[in-house]
């Protein structure tokens, strides 16, 4: 499958699955996503940052966007549906003060999702705000994965791809937030690095390195931590590279315009973080998540107990809806769990060398990077980290294991990936429709109430019904699963086909030849 068609595949399926998320969700259900939309509706109306107050920033902004400003009456108890709110009063197009608490954020994402609240009058502008805030984080994911699909071994990244889309991902991609624009730049500038170092191609080499300049570009732009997530997966793949490879990229034109690109970006994106203060006012906004305890306590106390929650802010990764106050099924869970801890696993037994040595850099970056940064952080504000934030690493790991193993195991083909591949990906499908399906009955009814009661007397009901959307995710997850595993079969049927000395030769290099001794006529 063509770059052209494999990317307008998998965008148009992403963005009808995160749509879905979108449209199911109800306005103000995402963490935060308050302070997000007031913050977008400001800076497309010219206030990059606004007045600071006790309650953040107060900025001016149409009053059927300040109306959705602090946690709505469902935030955190899942027992309550979304019907509780109530519609603003008086005009909705009057501007009228509104506080958020991401007013220090670099502006960036939001002017590229805020200017729907322009056009709109009432609330059909934040679903129209999340819908461009879909199309954009899921354009870059599509990037990463139409790069996968033209590597020679696509099979096993292809999976790998697969495991990196949690539930999470999409219902991040689905809200008003800067998170999720984050985790897909990061993950196309990422797979477009990995391309570059482990497929070199002079005809290929410019647009990789277009890939990688707008992507990282505008990653480092989203959030305070952005840029070391940034240099993570520009830095790391080059763990891959010899010398002499390194030397040979950096007198192409094409990277060495990618460097001042990004160079500039960062550069920008540093000065922001540190004029406006944004990441020591905190991770994301500290005054509408739960409460922030442990204020006080000693790095080593907050590095400790980072590490102590590894497995549980996991969750935080694969699924965790509304105001993180509704867990996706355990039953996602373990697939998840199992799908990442196999993959590590085989990493460890079956990786050498340079292949190893990115693995467990990009492992160190999950799990000790995170403790790293809430210890330095507990004293003055709390125990903060959420596992969402790591989803910038995961994503590198991920794709990261599943390149290493396609070189390492190139012979993994035929039936056996075709099998492997078919029940991943059912089980997959599966679980993203299980997890769409609890978050919504968690928003429609409650969780207390049962399916029946979502279907036959729901309390809140999103626009198009309560079925619509239900079915558009479900018919959505089936065919991406089922492209997907047409593609990992194609390329094991490849890999099967290959005749065997030309397998034997990747894996060990062939014989000299031997010298004939000159005789004399």
């Amino acid at each position: 499958m063509s770059f052209r068609r494999a990317f307008g595949a998998a965008w148009l399926l992403l963005f009808l699955l995160c749509g879905a998320w979108a449209m199911a969700t109800p306005v103000s259900g995402a963490p935060d996503e308050p302070s997000h939309l007031i913050k977008a509706a400001s800076v497309v109306r010219g206030q990059l940052v606004g007045e600071p107050s006790d309650l953040g920033h107060v900025v001016q902004v149409p009053r059927w966007i300040a109306a959705t400003e602090g946690k709505p009456c469902f935030a955190h108890d899942p027992e309550v549906s979304a019907a509780c709110t109530d519609p603003p009063k008086g005009d909705p197009s009057a501007i009228i003060d509104g506080a958020t608490t991401a007013g220090l954020y670099n502006p960036l994402y939001y002017a590229i999702v805020g200017w729907p609240s322009l056009l709109a009058q009432d609330e059909s502008g934040i679903y129209a705000m999340r819908l461009v805030s879909a199309a954009a984080s899921t354009a870059f994911l599509a990037v990463g994965f139409a790069l996968v699909c033209g590597w020679r071994r696509p099979g096993i990244p292809l999976l790998g791809v697969a495991i990196v889309i949690t539930p999470m991902i999409l219902f991040l991609g689905g809200t008003v937030n800067p998170n999720s624009l984050e985790i897909a730049g990061v993950f196309a500038a990422f797979v477009a690095m990995l391309d570059i170092v482990l497929h070199p191609n002079s005809n290929r080499l410019g647009s990789r390195a277009a890939i990688v300049l707008v992507s990282a570009a505008v990653a480092v732009n989203t959030r305070g931590l952005s840029p070391l997530w940034v240099a993570v997966a520009l830095l790391s793949p080059l763990v891959l590279a010899t010398s002499g490879q390194l030397a040979s990229l950096l007198r192409r034109t094409s990277i060495r315009v990618a460097i001042a690109g990004v160079a500039v970006s960062t550069a920008l994106a540093l000065i922001w973080i540190r004029g406006s203060g944004s990441l020591a006012a905190g991770i994301d906004s500290p005054s509408e998540n739960i409460v922030f305890e442990r204020v006080g306590e000693s790095p080593f106390s907050g590095f400790l107990t980072t590490l102590e929650q590894t497995l549980s802010l996991g969750q935080g990764m694969i699924g965790v809806f509304g105001w993180l106050d509704t867990p996706a099924p355990d039953i996602v869970y373990f697939a998840w769990s199992v799908a990442v801890g196999g993959a590590v696993l085989a990493a460890l037994v079956l990786l050498r060398g340079r292949h190893l040595a990115i693995v467990l850099l990009l492992l160190a970056c999950v799990i000790v990077v995170p403790a790293l940064i809430q210890a330095a952080y507990i004293t003055g504000g709390g125990f903060i980290w959420q596992g969402r934030y790591t989803l910038p690493a995961f994503v590198c790991l991920v794709i990261a294991i599943g390149a290493a193993l396609a070189d390492r195991i190139p012979q993994f083909g035929g039936p056996s990936i075709r099998r492997l591949a078919l029940v991943a990906l059912a089980v997959w499908a599966v679980g993203h429709s299980y997890s769409f399906l609890f978050a919504l009955k968690r928003f429609g009814v409650g969780t207390d109430r049962t399916w029946g009661d979502l279907v036959l007397r729901p309390e809140w009901v999103p626009p198009g019904g309560v079925l619509l959307w239900p079915s558009v995710f479900v018919a959505t997850v089936t065919v991406t699963a089922g492209l997907m595993v047409w593609l990992v079969s194609r390329a094991g049927d490849r890999a099967d086909a290959a005749p065997e000395g030309t397998r034997t030769a990747q894996l060990t290099p062939p014989p000299a030849p031997r010298r004939r001794r000159w005789r004399p006529a």
